[in-house]
């Protein structure tokens, strides 16, 4: 039996709840990373997203050569290849320019039955390519403990409300010709935040440790399929308890540390905490209704 958590491995990482399932992974011999969405149905799960890219990469900002998603739209399967034609200038404001291919090979996993060969006793996991992986389970959870009861916050506990207002699973939509239209979902744990996103030209997978304290919320990806693409080179660090200096937190923007990110406290009060992103962003972490 599969249990709701966190699964982690050198190669591998994988967050289970009661509807959905995110895989992502490195595959050494196909030199490629890939990350997949799966949705419950009845009593299966069934693969409604997929995006590998390539070549594997262990650091941020490289460029992938090759993208290939798969997308669930309205009981169809949309599907892209993308390979790069122009990185020169690519920058976060200048994106690189990618050539679309024809291909309707990723078509064959959505709709696919999770049948992942996972063996708790010997801590492995088979992908149906045959690619093994070993892995701890990192953190446990139930869907009831994954949505805690939200608590009023005050100067005092501003961390603990970061954390727990943010924990649970979200589904991501967008308009699309009037209707909304599932692109993705959000999970966050007590201490990691998922997320796979896929619609028209947008990429959004990675998977992220994250520390709350009373000045803000430290970040730090060790999976990420986006602008670039990598997982660093021992995924098993996204074990470890993620250490931060929070005197780097400012108090007016956002600060990078390495892979950590910084966001500062803005203000807050009964409804919402507003941090400060990159780039100027602002976000707001919303109290929810539970």
């Amino acid at each position: 039996m599969l249990h709701t958590g966190v699964y982690i491995g050198t190669d591998f990482e994988m967050v289970v709840t009661e509807r959905y399932i995110i895989t992502y992974r490195r595959d050494k011999k196909l030199d490629l990373l890939e990350s997949r969405l799966y949705q419950k149905n009845d009593q299966t799960f069934l693969c409604i997203g997929i995006c590998q890219s390539s070549p594997m990469e262990t650091k941020k900002f490289v460029l992938p050569i090759c993208w290939k998603t798969a997308f669930a739209s309205n009981g169809e399967a949309i599907c892209k290849c993308k390979v790069l034609k122009s990185s020169r200038n690519a920058s976060r404001d200048c994106p690189p320019v990618y050539e679309d291919i024809a291909s309707e090979q990723m078509k064959r996993f959505i709709g696919a039955p999770f049948d992942l060969d996972i063996q708790p006793e010997n801590c492995t996991v088979t992908f149906p390519d045959g690619a093994q992986y070993s892995f701890i389970l990192d953190e446990e959870f139930t869907d009831e403990t994954l949505h805690p009861t939200a608590p009023s916050i005050c100067e005092d506990n501003i961390g603990e409300c970061l954390r727990l207002w943010n924990m649970g699973v979200q589904e991501e939509y967008l308009p699309v010709n009037g209707a909304s239209q599932l692109i993705g979902v959000t999970i966050n744990t007590n201490k990691h935040m998922y997320i796979f996103e896929l619609f028209e030209d947008s990429i959004y997978c990675r998977a992220a440790r994250f520390a709350a304290t009373n000045q803000g919320v430290i970040f730090n990806q060790n999976f990420r399929q986006g602008f670039e693409a990598y997982m660093i080179q021992d995924n098993m660090e996204a074990h470890l308890p993620l250490s931060y200096d929070e005197s780097l937190f400012s108090s007016d923007s956002c600060r990078w540390n390495d892979r950590s990110v910084y966001w500062s406290l803005s203000s807050y009060n009964d409804q919402e905490i507003i941090l400060h992103g990159c780039q100027g962003d602002i976000y707001h972490w919303k109290k929810p209704h539970r």
